[in-house]
């Protein structure tokens, strides 16, 4: 089986990483591209090679070649999009966040569902090769109990910019631009949900949208988390560190895509292991991994519901700063897809 994906925004994200991912599958091809400029769009689509371009989304989400749209468009219109791919039959990968609100992210999980179509978030940070043997040593137990972890994601220096600057389409700052990967990615290793969280934001109690965000977090299985997600600093640590009972991981330079210096450290009955590693290829390990659910009818990793909760802790990382309290986080109240 050959999956057909249809592109649905040509940004920057999508031209370097996503398209050249398609092209790298043996069983995908990229079909279609839709975009709100003519010229744009039909650029996009020859440079990557897709049979057709289009400024409709209609039109795209009509055509019986597409069995994938993957969306990319500004936060506030994915829960929308993704509605209309799924009442056409179309499975869906969607840019972080699945929504600006709970309530639109439910609507889209609910949408996938009831139309039987695979739903997934592209949080491309829990595809980082390194990760996956995190995750292991995690759920064997490995580490003990853990106690701590710490999450740092920043591209430095980095104001937000275009539409990212506008409340309305944005919903939230370096929260939803950065810190959905680092809150994703604890809720991966540790296999465990937030129940509480506090956080401060650069910019107090007004509306404007952050570029610093601090976020303490309790998770049920008791692990205590610090993230630091930011686009303020010039010298950053894209690092993450996991104290066990019994070990410790520190993990250097791996929580951002393109990154070729990284290591992991593992801390073991007194004796550390140090392995380099890369996340020059996280993109093409998320894009293989939807690809590969589609055709094999498995949930995809990151799902749909990963979506969901994601926005579930970003509504209450935004009340906590607002109202300047710690916010209890009920997963009950999240429905599954």
């Amino acid at each position: 089986m050959t999956v057909g994906w249809a592109i649905v925004a040509t940004a920057a994200i999508a031209d370097s990483a996503v398209a050249p991912a398609i092209a790298k599958l043996a069983d995908a091809e990229l079909v279609g591209v839709g975009e709100l400029g003519e010229a744009k769009t039909q650029a996009f689509a020859f440079k990557h090679g897709a049979r057709f371009a289009t400024t409709s989304l209609d039109e795209l989400l009509s055509d019986p070649a597409v069995d994938v749209v993957y969306i990319a468009t500004p936060n506030a219109l994915h829960a929308e999009q993704v509605q209309a791919a799924a009442c056409a039959g179309k499975h869906v990968l969607c840019e972080k966040p699945l929504a600006t609100s709970v309530r639109d992210a439910q609507a889209a999980v609910d949408a996938c569902a009831s139309a039987g179509v695979k739903l997934g978030v592209n949080f491309q940070t829990r595809h980082h090769s390194a990760f996956s043997g995190v995750r292991e040593l995690v759920m064997r137990g490995d580490l003990g109990d853990v106690l701590i972890a710490q999450c740092e994601v920043s591209p430095g220096r980095h104001p937000l910019g275009g539409w990212r600057t506008d409340p309305a389409l944005a919903g939230l700052g370096t929260i939803n631009n950065l810190g959905v990967h680092a809150y994703d990615l604890l809720r991966y290793l540790l296999g465990s949900e937030v129940v509480e969280v506090s956080a401060l934001l650069d910019v107090g109690r007004r509306d404007d949208l952050e570029t610093i965000a601090l976020t303490l977090l309790r998770f049920a299985n008791g692990t205590l988390a610090y993230v630091n997600a930011n686009q303020a600093v010039p010298n950053y640590q894209p690092d993450l560190q996991i104290y066990g009972s019994e070990g410790r991981v520190v993990g250097r330079s791996v929580t951002r895509p393109f990154i070729d210096r990284g290591e992991i450290a593992v801390l073991l009955g007194g004796e550390e292991r140090v392995t380099p590693t890369s996340t020059s290829n996280a993109f093409d390990r998320a894009i293989a991994a939807f690809n590969h659910a589609v055709v094999a009818g498995e949930e995809p990793n990151a799902s749909g519901l990963d979506g969901l909760r994601s926005v579930q802790l970003t509504d209450g990382i935004a009340r906590s700063a607002r109202e300047g309290r710690v916010v209890e986080l009920v997963a009950e109240e999240v429905q599954g897809s």
